[in-house]
């Protein structure tokens, strides 16, 4: 076994939360440095940059909060993170700079607001993700945001906190795929059934996305269908099959795509049903229209009269006072409730129309623009070396600086340029998903080592889905906005300005 096996073979993650408690009474030298990683089972990452303390990651099925919850994660940041996270590419945020002696407090100012952070990190199935508009979309086949939040209550405990490794899954009723399913281990997209002459609704299996390593691959169709109500079961039954089957002798060679790759698709489908009980229903009509949408801008919803607000969070990174002016206008406009993207982004639904100007006047919006430019709109990011000891340079510093300087460089024709970032190879900013991609790197200038990025393109999703190819290779920071404006350019079909 590796090491991290044997470590689940002498105590179950979950075990940890009375340690926890005893930590917090004793202090962080009390903590076995051999059980850091239990403690990621509560979302508690201890990282190399940050000695004593940890970042700490929740849980936010579909990326939905009250502005209650908003104001709780703010104060929680506030008073015990130094005033810091991240909106994650999971719909979820990361607090920063927590010490283990406040976690008594944190755990119960979460739950005083129905919230969690069980089971957020290593071999757990992760934050279950959806359409940041379920339920509002005028152009969504079905509302899968009670599915999605179903699903993830439903999958939490012993059951399923033992898999080989992590599990990434999405359920998404619209119909523009912004939940980007084909990046998941199990990706459901609205689909329909012809069945006597009636229209079923409910979903297309994927199987198998991920997006890390030096194999990415996209998921693949299962060639399975599921009516909403068969949605828990069908999950239930791949996460069984996974959890029993899947490889655990290399951490590299652990994630769903393996077993697939040595079982086969039939083989695996065949298990998948033998375990679900009953026989599976052969994949229906696709139902996408567009791939990879983000929900940026005024949105008018299926309810008359009013709009959601789609606010670009550059690269994430957000403060405990913006999360409060958040709350505050979701109060003031909308109806108390605010929306997370896997763009690293926010919405503000439930806004009446006439509100509009009003809102789009606050400061917040100034500094999250509804209407950001082509570059800054399609930017995602991981990380970065601030907080991640995997990362190899300031993914986040750095892809700023990159947008910024595009945004003066391109041309651009309104339609969001995606550039994603990952600081190293596990991908956490998906960087061979999209159009362009950057993964960090460092670089052997004359006798120094300076940073720079690996420069990927065209990668893309949907039907004819395809993982981004390396273009160019250690190209240092200071030529990399150069390359890839030269490089956007080429493939859009756009005028470079005169620097």
């Amino acid at each position: 076994m590796n090491k991290i096996e044997k470590l689940k073979a002498t105590k179950n993650g979950l075990d940890t939360l009375e340690d926890i408690y005893r930590y917090a009474r004793l202090g962080f030298a009390s903590i076995p440095e051999e059980e850091y990683d239990l403690l990621k089972w509560y979302g508690l990452f201890h990282r190399r940059q940050t000695p004593g303390y940890f970042m700490m990651r929740l849980r936010i099925s579909n990326g939905i909060l009250s502005t209650t919850q908003l104001r709780a994660i703010a104060g929680i940041s506030r008073d015990f993170g130094r005033g810091i996270g991240d909106i994650t590419s999971r719909q979820n945020i990361q607090l920063r700079w927590i010490e283990i002696e406040h976690m008594p407090e944190i755990f119960e100012r979460l739950h005083s607001v129905g919230m969690t952070s069980q089971q957020t990190g290593m071999d757990n199935f992760r934050n279950v993700t959806g359409c940041p508009m379920a339920g509002l979309h005028c152009d969504e086949l079905l509302d899968a945001s009670p599915l999605v939040q179903a699903t993830a209550l439903a999958l939490l405990g012993r059951e399923f906190s033992n898999l080989p490794r992590k599990f990434n899954i999405s359920i998404n009723g619209c119909r523009h795929d912004c939940a980007e399913a084909q990046g998941n281990d199990i990706g459901m997209t609205p689909a329909t059934l012809q069945v006597n002459g009636r229209t079923i609704v409910g979903f297309n299996v994927f199987v198998g996305g991920a997006l890390g390593g030096k194999m990415p691959v996209f998921a693949e169709p299962l060639d399975v269908f599921v009516r909403p109500e068969q949605v828990i079961a069908l999950c239930r039954a791949i996460l069984t099959v996974f959890r029993d089957h899947g490889r655990r002798e290399s951490r590299n060679e652990a994630r769903l795509k393996w077993l697939l790759t040595e079982w086969g698709l039939p083989r695996f489908r065949a298990e998948v049903e033998r375990v679900f009980g009953q026989p599976l229903h052969p994949a229906g009509k696709n139902e996408l229209l567009t791939y990879g949408g983000d929900h940026i801008g005024i949105q008018p919803q299926r309810q008359p009269g009013l709009c959601t607000v789609g606010l670009l969070v550059p690269v994430g990174r957000i403060t405990a006072d913006q999360l409060l002016a958040l709350a505050d206008l979701a109060d003031t406009y909308g109806a108390r409730e605010v929306r997370l993207t896997i763009n690293q982004n926010v919405l503000i639904p439930h806004v009446p129309s006439q509100c509009l100007p009003r809102l789009m006047a606050e400061p917040l919006l100034q500094e999250w623009s509804p209407c950001p430019s082509a570059i800054m709109r399609g930017l995602t990011t991981c990380t970065g070396k601030d907080y991640c000891h995997f990362a190899l340079n300031d993914t986040k510093g750095y892809a700023l600086m990159i947008g910024r300087e595009l945004e003066k460089r391109l041309v651009t024709n309104g339609h969001a340029i995606h550039l994603n970032v990952s600081g190293c190879i596990h991908a956490c900013g998906r960087h061979r998903a999209r159009d362009f991609g950057l993964m960090a790197t460092r670089v052997r200038q004359g006798q120094n080592i300076v940073d720079g990025f690996e420069v990927f393109s065209g990668g893309q999703l949907g039907e004819a889905a395809k993982i981004a190819e390396l273009a160019y290779s250690d190209v240092t920071v200071d030529r990399v906005v150069e390359v890839l404006a030269q490089e956007i350019a080429a493939q859009h079909g756009l005028e470079i300005r005169n620097s």
